[in-house]
């Protein structure tokens, strides 16, 4: 039955010349697949070190020097005397998020670059964010919250922090003006910690690691961090219903190698947290020439894959977020560095945003860059440092 297909495939110039290639691989020809050492794998909780919780106040963690740190999660507890907690409450609670190598700053996360990763995740991965992190509670007098702490390091398996090898590292983190919002009910957080989970190999395996990563004076390694561009303000007149045929311009100072750019609307504030409201366009020029100019149903389509499809992620506030991406939209961790774009040489790259608003009302216009640079770690010592951006 088999031999008329066979047959027939025998003749085709096409699958003859496949047949022929370098890439044919025959399937049920058994080899085993990459098998990594087995090693010990645990979470264990971390409490802060120093600082106060409070409004702007800052707290610091101090990372245990065992093993290779595969996932942060921060940990906090919000009470509310029973009051309900509002949608996106991080963005109260969280300025900023600091990765320190010996009291100096290696990789940083605002709230926005924070807003700008989860848009950037596919349903199902955004499924565990949504339901720890972003989602409303109930009235409940006590809610905890689990945040991920994703900087660069931790997207590709080759980049963990080896926290036994290098020298003392520590997380900063700074709350918010505002971190006890609370539907208008007043509310603390009550406890804040760390859980890590950390990946220790034996030690034959752990010598493996330090003769193969460490034998020259440095240890270079490419990863991505975050840079915030200066917030642009869009006041709207009392009868205005946008922000003008010209849009908002968001003139882009840095000169760092960018792999994408997210765009957020954001109603200004000063006692409470506002969602991303929707962008209707998004144009980027540079040197007199349009890069990128999308509006409407097209802006669905920013996030290409490999595939020649787009991306679909959340479908909550969060997908107001607009992503313009230089690449490829990274498959699940495949780690793979499709394309960056040098700001240096560009003459006024500036990004204009339209968007639909309420008359008299102020918008925050943000621009924030995941940017590629180069990380060394000093051999003889274990320091950490950013050596190049561009």
């Amino acid at each position: 039955m088999s031999s008329i297909i066979n047959n027939s495939n025998a003749n085709s110039a096409l699958i003859n010349t496949l047949n022929a290639s370098e890439s044919r691989m025959n399937p049920n020809v058994y080899s085993t697949k990459t098998i990594y050492p087995s090693c010990a794998v645990v979470y264990q909780e971390t409490k802060k070190s120093s600082g106060t919780i409070g409004a702007s106040q800052t707290i610091t963690f101090d990372l245990m020097k065992y093993g290779i740190a595969q996932q942060v999660l921060l940990c906090y507890t919000k009470t509310g005397a029973g009051g309900t907690v509002k949608s996106f409450d991080f963005l109260d609670v969280i300025d900023r998020i600091e990765l320190l190598s010996s009291s100096k700053v290696v990789d940083t996360l605002t709230n926005r670059d924070i807003l700008a990763q989860l848009s950037d995740l596919s349903e199902s991965q955004y499924y565990p964010l949504q339901k720890s992190l972003v989602n409303a509670r109930g009235a409940d007098a006590s809610h905890l919250y689990c945040l991920p702490l994703v900087f660069g390091f931790f997207k590709d398996i080759n980049t963990n922090l080896n926290l036994q090898f290098n020298e003392p590292m520590s997380i900063r983190v700074r709350f918010g003006p505002h971190p006890s919002n609370n539907a208008g009910v007043a509310s603390d957080i009550t406890d804040c910690y760390l859980k890590l989970r950390y990946k220790a190999y034996n030690e034959a395996d752990f010598s493996e690691v330090l003769t193969q990563n460490y034998s020259e004076p440095e240890l270079n390694i490419m990863t991505t961090g975050f840079y915030d561009e200066n917030i642009a303000v869009a006041t709207l007149g009392a009868t205005d219903t946008d922000n003008g045929n010209n849009g908002t311009a968001v003139e882009l100072k840095n000169t760092d190698c960018v792999n994408d750019f997210f765009i957020i609307v954001r109603e200004q504030n000063t006692t409470d947290h506002s969602l991303p409201i929707a962008i209707k366009r998004v144009v980027m020029t540079a040197s007199g020439q349009d890069i990128f100019d999308l509006s409407g149903q097209e802006l669905f389509y920013s996030r290409l894959t490999e595939n020649g499809f787009s991306l679909g992620g959340p479908t909550d506030a969060t997908q107001n977020v607009v992503k313009i991406q230089m690449g490829l939209w990274e498959h699940l961790g495949s780690g793979s560095q499709s394309n960056t774009l040098s700001l240096r040489e560009l003459n006024n790259p500036i990004i204009r945003v339209y968007f639909d608003g309420t008359g008299g009302s102020s918008y925050d216009v943000v621009v924030c860059e995941r940017t590629l640079k180069i990380v060394s770690t000093v051999s003889s010592s274990g320091r950490m440092m950013n050596t190049l951006n561009n």
